[in-house]
């Protein structure tokens, strides 16, 4: 059985969207600013619902190193993840390229919502495409590669 992969990618590197998490300096700033995140998350996953026209629904999430997922499952197929520390990555897995070319459609639209203005935003949207599983993916090594240059 030979199944297809399809995904849209998108990489933060500027910190624009509202739910990025930066390193705090204690624990309880930490806590403080991922709850802060994760409030700022939920209501950018409304917007996308609505741009998208179909629910996620919140699976869970998974702290695997320094890096915290939030999950999310699409009402028809697919999944979303957010890597929401500095830099953000989304990451949207389907089976098939239509609901991927749906996606990223919906999702630059809501990008256009709530990014701030400037050079920065337009090119963060236009960065962002579908792909395949034969094209180059965000791994997590490429992730940490560009968080210790962006440090």
């Amino acid at each position: 059985m030979n199944t297809k992969h399809i995904f849209v990618s998108a990489l933060d590197i500027n910190e624009q969207l509202p739910f990025v998490i930066k390193k705090g300096k204690n624990l309880q700033e930490s806590f403080k600013e991922h709850d802060l995140a994760k409030k700022e998350l939920d209501k950018f996953i409304k917007i996308l619902e609505k741009n998208f026209k179909e629910e996620l629904s919140y699976i869970g999430m998974d702290v695997i190193g320094e890096k915290s997922y939030e999950r999310f499952m699409f009402k028809g197929s697919g999944f979303l993840e957010a890597m929401i520390e500095a830099p953000v990555a989304l990451n949207a897995h389907f089976p098939d390229k239509k609901r991927a070319v749906k996606f990223c459609a919906a999702l630059k639209k809501t990008l256009e919502k709530v990014l701030p203005k400037g050079p920065s935003k337009e090119m963060f949207i236009e960065s962002i495409q579908v792909q395949s599983e034969q094209d180059l993916s965000l791994s997590v090594e490429k992730w940490d590669i560009m968080r210790d240059i962006r440090e």
